[in-house]
């Protein structure tokens, strides 16, 4: 697609041409006047000079619209028109607005190629006079030969090399624009790594920061032998994926691999409910599950552990002060649903089908205290799918939202 600033380069290009083609007109014209009134025919001339102009005015209000762009070998074959009836305007077959020839010419060399210089040449045979080309079947006149032999050679050869010239620079053109993309879309791919890494780092984080400040408060051992156990769990998934960023960074690729594993998730969820907790008490939010036995599946557990905090993340933050947070389950032959439903203030309807988005964060979030950068549902819903499941929002009101994970069950499950 045609960027707008290539556009605005493109048009700025044809307005110069324009702009010299219509000056050189007037130059010569204006020596033509002088030297020689009375062989002009001032009516004539006016056609041709009017043409040259209507084509520079036009050029310079339209020069950014992608039509006129797209058919702009036009312009300069209409300026050689305008050349030759000028020419006929100056009584002589070879004159100084016949000399203008040289402009377009190569300029549509340069510009167009082969083909249209083809298409450039044939108009000019179409609109020479009759009696300049009727002396190419004659023997030829040593005093003619700089007008019909030398002249036009000279015109080919410069037309040659014009287009030799602009065709290398075509295809440095497209090897830089190509080069220009692999370039865009490799700095896009790091910066979307850094800020997806950046977001899941953010959770564990959080969860050790609040537990060690309760360590720092309590003297129980059992309470300082479990929040340790929760800082631990919380470092090993910050160094899992510290090193996913760096073999990621190795390969090339922002699509982190999966380490699929048979699991317990039931014990998953625990292990996320325990990293959750002091945000939930910190917000005075009760965090309750309605969870079975034992339930094993075939996932990747740091993966499917960054959907759950992401997940028990929103509920909490975006939650009311004194709010409750329930984690359900719903098993079917196939698959496990967990639904983590929050009594927060909701989302709107309109804004539902953005919530996957990139960087989208609702009106709520965003004018609530909370940080976020939009990008947690996104990740969690791709690595859902990944597993052959899903991550979906299913309710919204104003007495809160329901997201539900869907993955599917391990064959000793089923």
């Amino acid at each position: 697609m045609v960027t707008g600033e290539a556009l605005r380069d493109t048009g700025r290009t044809l307005l110069d041409f324009q702009g010299v083609m219509f000056g050189a007109l007037v130059i010569v014209g204006t020596a033509v006047l002088l030297s020689q009134p009375d062989a002009l025919n001032p009516v004539l001339y006016a056609v041709g000079a009017g043409l040259i102009a209507l084509i520079t005015l036009i050029t310079g209000i339209w020069r950014n619209h992608p039509t006129l762009q797209r058919f702009s070998v036009l312009l300069p074959l209409a300026d050689l028109i305008g050349i030759r009836v000028t020419a006929y305007a100056e009584g002589a077959t070879l004159s100084g607005g016949a000399l203008l020839l040289i402009l377009p010419i190569i300029w549509i060399a340069y510009s167009y190629g082969l083909r249209a210089v083809l298409a450039a040449i044939a108009l000019i045979l179409v609109t020479s006079p009759a009696g300049l080309l009727s002396q190419y079947s004659e023997e030829l006149d040593p005093d003619n030969f700089t007008r019909i032999v030398a002249y036009p050679l000279t015109l080919l050869i410069l037309a040659g090399a014009a287009g030799v010239s602009g065709a290398r620079i075509r295809r440095k053109r497209v090897q830089l624009a190509a080069q220009t993309v692999l370039t865009a879309q490799a700095v896009r791919a790091r910066d979307d790594l850094i800020e997806a890494v950046t977001h899941e780092l953010r959770t564990p984080l959080t969860s050790i920061l609040g537990n060690a400040e309760l360590v720092l408060r309590t003297s129980e051992p059992q309470t300082v032998a479990r929040r340790a156990g929760v800082i631990l769990r919380n470092a090993e998934q910050m160094e899992a994926i510290l090193t996913d960023l760096l073999l990621a960074r190795s390969t090339g690729t922002v699509l982190l691999g999966l380490h699929r594993a048979d699991i317990d998730l039931r014990a998953l969820i625990e292990t996320s409910l325990a990293a959750s907790r002091a945000a939930a008490d910190a917000r005075g939010v009760t965090l309750d599950v309605l969870a079975s036995d034992p339930l094993h599946a075939d996932v990747d557990p740091g993966r499917i552990r960054q959907v759950l905090d992401n997940m028990l993340t929103n509920a909490i933050k975006y939650n009311r002060v004194g709010g409750t947070v329930v984690v359900s389950e719903t098993r079917t032959v196939d698959t496990v649903t967990f639904a983590v439903t929050d009594s927060g203030c909701g989302i709107a309807p309109h804004e539902r089908a953005r919530v996957f988005e990139p960087y989208y964060r609702t009106e709520s979030a965003r004018r609530s205290a909370q940080e976020g950068s939009g990008l947690g549902l996104g990740i969690s819903r791709d690595i859902a799918r990944r597993h052959g499941g899903d991550l979906r929002l299913v309710a919204s009101s104003s007495r809160g939202s329901r997201f539900e994970l869907t993955l599917p069950l391990a064959l000793s499950e089923r």
